[in-house]
């Protein structure tokens, strides 16, 4: 099926990117349920990442690599 395209095109609205989209799931599950969603790139202190690698460890087990 073609994509119709007309001058007015670039002014639509486009979906969120995958991470976008991800971002504000995980900001709804901690605004409406409390559940926190941290992936350890997205902190930069070397002792806070550890620290919340080291509990999702304890709590989870180890990440398969």
């Amino acid at each position: 099926m073609s994509e119709l395209r007309s001058s007015l095109s670039r002014r639509q609205p486009r979906p969120p990117t995958e991470t976008e989209r991800l971002r504000r799931m995980r900001a709804a599950a901690w605004q409406g349920q409390g559940v926190v969603v941290i992936r350890p790139e997205d902190v930069e202190d070397d002792w806070i990442r550890q620290a919340i690698v080291n509990e999702a460890d304890r709590l989870y087990g180890k990440r398969k690599p």
